[in-house]
């Protein structure tokens, strides 16, 4: 059932809810006449309204306070780049950043800026531009272009006056260039860091954004993309995002041969600086190494660091970047959890002939390295095991930069985001999809089933009379009838609808702001009609039950009304930034909830009415039956993308974990991936690529040794 349907199935359950609450108040009144005053009654509830309403206005104005807006955003962000920034640097301080050096490259137009700068400076040298501020970070693969990007966010943000712009960093392969680029910010702003829909809107519409754009070079597969490509038809998008009359500000990363390639065919944006990103020197590579290693025992990297100043070796030229020297150290710095000896000695780098042979054997031994370093109790999946289904998810990455559109969408060649994972399974996993929502149906129909072989039973015709009884029990029977046939439907629908809505982006954070008032204000009502309906019914017919049984089951009925909502999926991240695992388990989450609170009040309400109307039926039996048919109606509405992530976990045995969520972000602990908004990615492009080329974990590179053995 569609997001609309489901709003308007909602929103009739809360009107049918207020008529029956009127209905109970006045049939309370009737009973006990004199005791409450219709008029003063709804003066009551007329100020009440208007009251509603002042406050609703007062959210909405809230929503759209740019000001405020900002703040929020520009601290969601610092703490995120923060996380990710501690992350890449494998928790350490700040000895372990190499301050890359970066120069500028005149593009021929009437661009100038500063000769050079540093990680340090990069702030200082944004701000020296003048104009729009548009930069293009460019480098060779692993030269620390992301780092350069997340610390110039960080600078940004460190001293940031309110009206700045906020710098948001965002994956280039997940952008859509036929998707208007304010858009695609406010349905990032939305996903990523847990905005309002019309805040991220507000912030956009005033030009509060700096789109900080990582990756371009991984938007395409060939390392030559022409004026066509995907990583062109960004540009010429962000060069139609205008800020008023002036150019957008922006800056970009980009592989320096891929950037070149662009431009040669005319399709890089006009009025940019573009800086290059240097390779590591001796000098630095040799601070670096000493910074971040054992200081009681500096001689044990005494044979790299004299390679790395030698003319000529083959280590000055492997690790001249940032990526291959954090390899080196996490690789050559792995200690036995018992003895806290070190496990292999750097002296090995020494004896390599060429730099392939040094990326395959750091790359090989960096997953066994950074799990030990992360889990030496191991708890978790072990290195074969990891290697394993890492490699299945990084195959899967090679062959999307391949493949044509599936479905009518462009698969991303570098983002894990845990609902769109499932096209790895092909259509398998929208079958196992559709079958688990055939299983939540049937429970539902079933019970309307045996609720309508006892009413039928129950019908006599005498005199070509149906009894009063026998019609007021058809008509409770119509409603869930009808419904049921609904039911039916939804298997069909979750096969045909091959992208949810919720994929979009489009989610909400569950503890977000007007989402949660909303939702509060909604299960209030919904428990008032609940216990006021109940209260009505038990009084009317004279049931043997105490009072508060309706009150309970009123409240459940209203959490499960609130906690259900209009049927959109939320999202809530992390205390310190997005978290990937967010959507799925919160529609989860709040799907059981739902089903165990609206089931059980639902089933009270709906099946205390059925007792008072047929012979023979107990409070018992008809609250149970009702209460199947409630949590059923629930968990078959529910949205698509934790069933076709269930899909996928069922389509993939032995490829990938059952707990995908929980093995992915011990891959993150690890320093095995990074996070990007709600998407994991590899650490790196060259061990993604290394992974989809080594399916199963190899001992091909040099026998590791000992500290102390003979190498």
């Amino acid at each position: 059932m569609s997001r609309r349907t489901r709003t308007w199935w909602f929103r009739a359950g809360v009107a049918a809810g207020m008529v029956m609450l009127v209905a109970a108040a006045l049939r309370l009144w009737t009973l006990y006449p004199g005791d409450v005053d219709p008029v003063g009654a709804g003066l009551a509830l007329a100020g009440t309204g208007i009251a509603a309403m002042s406050w609703w206005q007062a959210q909405r104005l809230a929503d759209t306070d740019v000001q405020a807006a900002g703040a929020l955003l520009a601290g969601r962000v610092l703490a995120e780049e923060r996380a990710q920034r501690a992350q890449l640097l494998g928790g350490k301080g700040s000895d372990a950043v190499i301050d890359v050096d970066f120069s500028f490259h005149p593009t021929g137009g009437a661009v100038s800026a500063p000769p050079a700068g540093n990680l340090k400076q990069v702030a200082a040298y944004f701000r020296e531009l003048g104009g729009p501020g548009r930069l293009v970070i460019t480098g060779v693969a692993g030269s620390g272009k992301t780092v350069l990007a997340i610390e110039l966010i960080l600078r940004l943000l460190g001293d940031r006056r309110p009206g700045d712009r906020v710098p948001v960093r965002i994956s280039a392969a997940s952008l859509d260039p036929d998707v208007p680029v304010r858009d695609m910010l406010a349905r990032h702003l939305t996903a990523a860091y847990g905005l309002k829909p019309v805040t991220a809107r507000t912030l956009v519409d005033a030009e509060r954004i700096l789109p900080v754009v990582d990756g371009l070079d991984e938007m395409d597969e060939t390392d030559e993309p022409g004026y066509g490509s995907r990583a062109a038809r960004a540009l010429r998008a962000l060069e139609e995002y205008e800020h008023g009359l002036d150019r957008c500000s922006m800056v970009l990363t980009c592989r320096t041969d891929q950037y070149d390639a662009l431009a040669a065919d005319r399709a890089v944006p006009r009025g940019v600086v573009r800086v290059d990103v240097g390779k590591v020197t001796s000098d630095k590579a040799w601070r670096f190494i000493q910074a971040v290693t054992d200081q009681e025992d500096p001689d044990r990297w005494r044979p790299v660091l004299d390679a790395l100043t030698r003319d000529g070796h083959v280590l000055a030229e492997a690790l001249n970047t940032p990526w291959r020297l954090t390899l080196a150290v996490s690789v050559y710095e792995q200690r036995d959890p018992v003895t806290g000896r070190y496990v292999r000695s750097p002296e090995v780098l020494t004896r390599f002939a060429d730099q392939q042979s040094v990326r395959e054997h750091l790359l090989g031994l960096f997953i066994p390295a950074r799990l030990a370093a992360a889990d030496p109790a191991g708890k978790g999946p072990g290195i074969e095991r990891t290697h394993a289904y890492l490699a299945v998810l990084a195959g899967h990455l090679r062959a999307n930069t391949g493949r044509p559109p599936f479905h009518g969408r462009v698969l991303s060649g570098t983002d894990l985001v845990l609902h769109q994972l499932w096209p790895l399974a092909g259509d398998r996993a929208r079958f196992l999809g559709a079958l688990v929502v055939l299983a939540t149906c049937l429970p539902g129909v079933a019970a309307v089933a045996v609720a309508a072989v006892v009413v039928f039973s129950q019908v006599e015709i005498v005199d070509g009379r149906i009894s009063g009884a026998a019609v007021t029990a058809l008509v409770l029977l119509a409603l869930p009838g009808m419904v049921a046939a609904g039911l039916l439907i939804e298997p069909v629908r979750a096969w045909r609808e091959v992208w949810s809505p919720a994929d979009e982006g489009v989610l909400r954070r569950f503890r977000g702001g007007r989402g949660r008032r909303k939702s509060v204000v909604d299960g209030v009502l919904a428990a008032l009609c609940g216990c006021v309906a109940g209260a009505a019914v038990v009084m009317e017919f004279d049931a043997a039950l105490p009072l508060w049984v309706p009150v309970v089951f009123g409240l459940l009925f209203g959490v499960g009304m609130a906690s259900g909502g209009d049927g959109e999926s939320r999202y809530a991240g992390s205390g310190d930034g997005a978290d990937p695992r967010a959507v799925i388990r919160n529609e989860v989450v709040s799907t059981l909830v739902a089903a165990l609170t609206f089931g059980p009040g639902f089933g009270f309400i709906l099946g205390i009415w059925f007792v008072m109307v047929l012979d023979g039926v107990t409070v018992t039996a008809a609250v149970a039956v009702s209460t199947v048919f409630g949590m059923s109606l629930v968990a078959s509405w529910s949205p698509l993308l934790a069933r076709r992530y269930l899909g996928l976990l069922l389509a993939t045995r032995g490829r990938l974990p059952w707990r995908l969520g929980r093995f992915l972000h011990r891959c993150y602990d690890a320093g095995l991936l990074r996070i990007s908004g709600i998407a994991y990615q590899f650490r790196h492009r060259e061990l993604q690529d290394y992974l989809a080329a080594h399916p199963r974990a190899t001992t091909a590179s040099p026998a590791p040794c000992l500290e102390g053995e003979p190498s």
